[in-house]
């Protein structure tokens, strides 16, 4: 249950980066956001991910 909710709470956080490094391309400053966001994000997809594959392993488990 606590995977899930984390899941949850990392994907708005995706969500809203995302939505940060639009806006910055739709304001003309995406250059410093685009380089603030992109490794965020990258970072996020990734820690996503590895609790994702330790939730799959947690339910074979059972």
């Amino acid at each position: 249950m606590l995977i899930q909710r984390l899941l949850q709470l990392l994907l708005i956080a995706i969500v809203v980066m995302v939505a940060l490094a639009l806006l910055g391309v739709v304001l003309k400053v995406s250059v410093a956001l685009i380089k603030l966001a992109l490794p965020v994000l990258v970072v996020l997809l990734v820690v996503a991910a590895l609790l994702r594959f330790v939730e799959l392993l947690q339910k074979k488990r059972r």
